[in-house]
């Protein structure tokens, strides 16, 4: 029997007992610390770096010694997913190296529709049985809802308890039905509530909304990271992880699940209602989230031409699904589009009622990975495009998704760059909406060209002095510095020439998508009526800064609009509404994939892109 060594990580004091000679990376998994490892634990990234404190870990690897510097190695950081535990050890973990979801989840703005859920409850007061009315129990419920239900069918669960519940409330009832299928009775003066559940499976973080399916309030809501980070920070790392490993698919379905049925109990406990009381869930996710949630199999989404087991709706049982919720539950997955266009985009196309404008109108989810969709006014088109991970802080020198300390805007004040964090906390890296502020800033200041070179000669001479002291190196290494020491509690933030670099490769493959699209249609960025940012980067961004470089077409500011999580908005109309389920089917069934990275045309656009306004 292998030996077993304790690790404990700081600051949360997680602790766990694993094999000797386990990695830091999977002793994370066991301790319940949520530690990301975006290549999928291949030592090619370098982003989740590690602080021994005390004990002993494996010899350095040549992983490590390309990521981290010889000072930093000689302070004991090692990479997670390279270093062996050898005896009893202490790791602290960065905070950027750490998966921290949206703490704050403000009631999602779901516009009104008429409430006509899937699962609905009727309160019933049926007449007694008599030797004059010898109707069987189901009958005579079956009676009260016939004008909608005319052929109620019911399970032989809730068949076993239907005799006693009705003689013991003398016949007054909720009756809680899916469909026409009766799923279950219980006592009118006792009755628990009839709740749903809408889940947003997102790469990077899972969002929970429980909705009262009598009135279709919101009343809960809670968010995490999704555990799946540990296998690989996109899909692609993940699809690798489930092909490569043994039981690699089960594993990345079970800590989903188990995010999943975490974050439903936590957002009950704040209505003090429980599990049973979760009569159906609405699921929206990319094409990956949504296979690895279901249990299919996701290789051929990676391989070309990258097609999906299914795009259809799929209803299955809370049993099939593992969901912790009434066993009698309904779970309805929405449909995707295609191989890298899944539920989350008809979910934001649904809850935007975007074909059923008058005008043209364009929204762009950017997250891991980004999807655009057009409506030219007839046709719905969808494509997708490789430019999440500069957004999302992966491939930036200091990158970090929007946690506390994360710096979240840049703007010029009294000559000089000025800076906000997430939280108010000290500055320890940069999110997505402080990287496009930051380059918004320093075209303005000319710190950058249109190339995106650092300004330099008589051009940097001309800047700001209090910003010119700020740049530090030449050629390609120049770097600009964000936040001092006083700022950071200690070290400094940086942007440099590589990051934007990597910007400049993100919002040119999104502006060339969109591009492209309105091409396919003969439209003009000024025929656009509205552009609609959608996911948690919607909230943070500055419209004016994503027009500013150019990850958007010039149009007025007026018409870009942030809608926030309109793919879980659009899980929960499902979960509320018949006619929006049917809705959200149409609109997957009508639009039209575009496949661009074949088009040679689509590589000299995105050339043209890269470059800055």
């Amino acid at each position: 029997m292998p030996k077993l060594v304790n690790i404990t990580f700081q600051p949360g004091g997680q602790s766990a007992q694993v094999p000797h000679g386990t990695l830091i990376s999977e002793a994370a998994q066991t301790a319940g610390v949520n530690l990301a490892t975006p290549c999928g634990g291949k030592g090619l990234c370098g982003r989740c770096q590690v602080i021994i404190k005390s004990g002993q870990v494996g010899e350095i690897t040549d992983s490590e010694r390309r990521h981290i510097s010889p000072e930093q190695l000689a302070q004991g950081a090692r990479l997670a997913c390279q270093a062996p535990v050898a005896n009893e050890v202490v790791v602290e973990v960065p905070l950027i190296a750490q998966v921290v979801a949206e703490k704050a989840l403000g009631p999602e703005m779901v516009r009104a529709v008429d409430l006509e859920p899937f699962v609905r409850r009727d309160w019933l007061e049926v007449p007694e049985p008599s030797l004059s009315d010898q109707r069987s129990d189901v009958r005579r419920i079956a009676d009260a809802v016939a004008d909608r239900c005319p052929q109620l069918t019911a399970g032989l669960a809730v068949l076993r308890e239907l005799p006693a519940t009705l003689r013991a409330s003398d016949y007054q009832v909720a009756m809680t039905t899916r469909g026409c299928e009766l799923v279950s009775v219980q006592p009118a003066a006792a009755a628990r509530q009839c709740l749903g559940a809408a889940v947003d499976i997102g790469t990077s973080t899972v969002a929970v909304y429980i909705i009262d399916l009598e009135t279709g309030q919101q009343l809960a809501s809670a968010a995490a990271g999704n555990s799946q980070v540990q296998y690989g920070l996109d899909v692609i790392s993940r699809i690798d992880y489930a092909n490569i490993y043994n039981e690699g698919q089960a594993q990345l379905r079970s800590v989903v699940l188990e995010t999943i049925n975490a974050l439903i109990g936590e957002a009950l406990e704040q209505i003090g209602a429980d599990q049973r009381e979760v009569f159906e869930v609405t699921v929206v996710g990319n094409t990956c989230m949504h296979h690895l949630f279901l249990g299919l199999d996701p290789q051929h989404l990676a391989q070309s031409p990258y097609v999906p087991v299914t795009t259809e709706p799929v209803n299955l049982s809370a049993a099939e699904a593992r969901l912790d919720i009434h066993p009698q539950a309904n779970v309805f997955c929405l449909p995707c589009i295609a191989g890298f266009v899944g539920a989350d985009t008809v979910g934001v196309i649904t809850a935007s009622e975007m074909t059923r404008r008058q005008r043209p109108a364009l929204a762009v989810d950017i997250g891991t990975n980004g999807e655009i969709v057009l409506w030219s006014g007839e046709r719905l088109l969808v494509a997708s495009c490789a430019a999440g991970p500069a957004f999302e802080g992966a491939q930036i020198q200091q990158g970090m998704r929007g946690a506390p300390g994360a710096i979240d805007h840049v703007y010029v004040s009294n000559g000089d760059l000025a800076i906000t964090t997430i939280d108010n906390q000290p500055a320890v890296g940069i999110c997505g909406s402080g990287l496009l502020d930051a380059v918004a800033v320093l075209l303005d200041l000319g710190v950058v060209d249109n190339s995106g070179r650092f300004a330099d000669g008589e051009a940097s001479s001309a800047l700001p002095k209090a910003v010119a002291d700020r740049v530090q190196g030449k050629g390609n290494q120049q770097r600009i510095i964000l936040a001092n020491d006083e700022q950071t509690g200690g070290g400094l933030v940086a942007l440099t020439q590589r990051d934007i670099r990597e910007l400049q490769l993100a919002k040119g493959a999104i502006r060339a998508t969109i591009d492209m699209l309105l091409g396919y249609v003969d439209l003009e960025p000024k025929d656009l009526d509205e552009v609609l940012i959608a996911g948690a980067f919607g909230n943070y961004i500055q419209p004016a800064s994503a027009l500013r470089v150019g990850l958007l077409p010039q149009l007025p500011l007026k018409k870009v609009k942030g809608v926030g999580n309109a793919a879980g908005a659009g899980a929960i109309l499902a979960l509320i509404c018949q006619a929006e389920r049917v809705y959200a089917c149409q609109v997957a069934k009508s639009a039209e994939h575009i496949e661009l990275f074949r088009e040679s045309e689509f590589q000299n656009i995105f050339a043209e892109q890269m470059l800055f306004p």
